[in-house]
């Protein structure tokens, strides 16, 4: 989707891409995280990428690496060296940074080790230890995040409403799981959108999450352990803040087998 504001196109497209796609270096991402809270044009690229990521993974079964490349690759990684990010990092040229890469596809490579290896106890560019408790508590959840995007034995589905139309990606690994919401729209103060995995026993609510207008990005579902040999999957929008025994209004549904 191109969006123009005034006719002009924001330089930092480019990056907006990138951010989605999880292939910016941390000073790039610190910065673009701040744009795309006062950049409509760039946050309507975000959301796009993010619809052709999850319509590229369903495109493709998934399967689980073989063994012997899983120990290697773990192998590499440990013996990659960590590289710390500055606690407050200097501010950043994105069009100067763009021209110091080497491409987008060694940096989409380079974004999973980092995932990997922990980033050196940093996120987005600034050390833990000097963050807020609330600060830690979020970013300990983008730490999360990026696990369980990267994990090669993750598996993705594509939740689609009754028109086939993608609303929202599924992400489940052993660590967890991550929701991406695609064309959702904002939940009320007293209603929540639901999580539920489907099986031979019924809808089983896993999870609640809120979907706000400024929403962007993948976010952190608390998955219970029980979900994970699960492969159909919903959402439903349910009135009230506790998770109810059966779905009231399912939106969309999915499978990642």
């Amino acid at each position: 989707m191109d969006v123009n504001l005034g006719g002009r196109q924001c330089p930092q497209l480019e990056n907006a891409v990138g951010w989605a796609l999880y292939a910016l270096e941390p000073a790039e991402e610190h910065a673009i995280r701040a744009h795309l809270l006062t950049c409509p044009q760039c946050r309507a690229t975000a959301r796009d990428a993010e619809v052709v990521g999850a319509q590229l993974g369903a495109a493709f079964a998934q399967h689980e690496p073989p063994p012997a490349l899983r120990e290697r690759l773990l192998v590499a990684i440990a013996e990659t060296p960590r590289v710390a990010v500055r606690a407050t990092p200097a501010p950043v040229s994105l069009a100067s940074a763009r021209h110091n890469r080497h491409g987008r596809g060694l940096l989409v490579a380079a974004a999973a080790v980092v995932v990997a290896l922990g980033a050196a106890t940093t996120v987005l560019g600034v050390q833990v230890s000097s963050l807020t408790s609330q600060q830690q508590a979020q970013a300990a959840g983008e730490t999360m995040v990026r696990s369980i995007v990267a994990d090669p034995a993750a598996k993705r589905a594509v939740l689609t409403n009754a028109a086939g139309k993608p609303t929202a990606m599924l992400i489940t690994a052993d660590a967890g799981a991550v929701m991406v919401p695609l064309a959702m729209a904002p939940n009320g103060t007293h209603d929540q959108y639901v999580a539920w995995g489907l099986d031979s026993s019924g809808p089983r609510a896993l999870a609640s999450f809120d979907v706000t207008a400024d929403s962007i990005g993948p976010m952190l579902l608390r998955w219970p352990s029980s979900a994970h040999d699960l492969t159909r999957f919903a959402i439903s929008v349910e009135p009230g803040r506790t998770l109810p025994a059966a779905p009231t209004n399912v939106i969309a549904s999915g499978s990642n087998a």
